[in-house]
């Protein structure tokens, strides 16, 4: 793919297009693109995130109901 031939065409639509949905949700996206949360983060807090995604995709998980059982033993609800 030609990221430049890409973003021409996306303008080109954009351009000759009348559709004001069409224009909204372009706007919309890239306003939320700005405010993106992750990269707000400090770079240790981004690294334990990305960590913790990559612990998801293994399926190195713990239940809800094993994290009540477990906190309920130490005296915490």
């Amino acid at each position: 793919m030609d990221l430049q031939i890409e973003k021409l065409n996306i303008l080109q639509t954009i351009i000759n297009s009348n559709d004001e949905g069409l224009i909204m949700d372009v706007k919309a996206l890239l306003d939320d693109r700005k405010d993106d949360w992750f990269d707000q983060l400090s770079e240790e807090q981004q690294k334990d995130v990305l960590e913790g995604l990559a612990e998801l995709d293994r399926g190195e998980t713990v239940s809800h109901n094993e994290v009540v059982k477990l906190f309920g033993k130490c005296g915490l609800k």
